[in-house]
């Protein structure tokens, strides 16, 4: 799996689509912990459920059912504090559905583990991205940072294969966005 923060920048860079009247900064955090929220389920450990049941790690929780609930449950709360909002929210729903999955999706680009979980519970099978190139993190964080050059080595690829991308397609989307802005105002 890559890194939390990995994760969680990822799903803060879909914060970028929300709309202009929404509290973005907050909205985007929000988004940033619902992204990397799929790991809780390493606690399954603790419970001596095993890594391939269907609530083991990379299973329901890293599901596309598992970020339809959440990305539901969110559209709805947002909906009963704003009911002049319902296309807003249901856009939001969206956006909350996609940073939550990118999570499965990330995970399933790594080079290690079982796969993914993206069907359960219709589909016990886990399932890896035909292209793997993200280094594997260790879940506990103790254990990232007793190796200082292997969490080096795993945070440059990170970099390399997710951060580089998001912030290059970010930089587009943002100048597109700016650039559309400006003709709007001239018209």
């Amino acid at each position: 799996m890559p890194t939390a923060m990995t994760h969680a920048a990822v799903g803060a860079g879909f914060g970028q689509f929300l709309p202009r009247d929404f509290p973005v900064g907050r909205l985007s955090l929000y988004l940033a912990l619902v992204s990397a929220l799929p790991d809780l389920d390493v606690l399954a450990f603790r419970f001596g459920i095993p890594y391939a049941a269907p609530f083991g790690h990379r299973g329901f929780t890293h599901s596309l059912l598992f970020a339809l609930i959440l990305a539901t449950a969110t559209a709805l709360a947002l909906f009963a504090s704003r009911r002049d909002a319902g296309r807003a929210c249901l856009g939001l729903g969206f956006i909350t559905f996609f940073a939550v999955a990118s999570h499965g999706f990330l995970d399933a680009a790594t080079d290690a583990g079982l796969g993914v979980g993206f069907f359960i519970p219709f589909d016990n099978h886990r399932y890896f991205l035909p292209f793997r190139p993200i280094e594997t993190s260790a879940v506990n964080p103790a254990v990232f940072l007793a190796h200082p050059s292997r969490a080096w080595a795993i945070l440059s690829n990170e970099f390399r294969w997710v951060w580089i991308p998001l912030l290059l397609f970010t930089g587009i989307f943002q100048g597109l966005s700016f650039g559309l802005r400006k003709l709007r105002n001239r018209c």
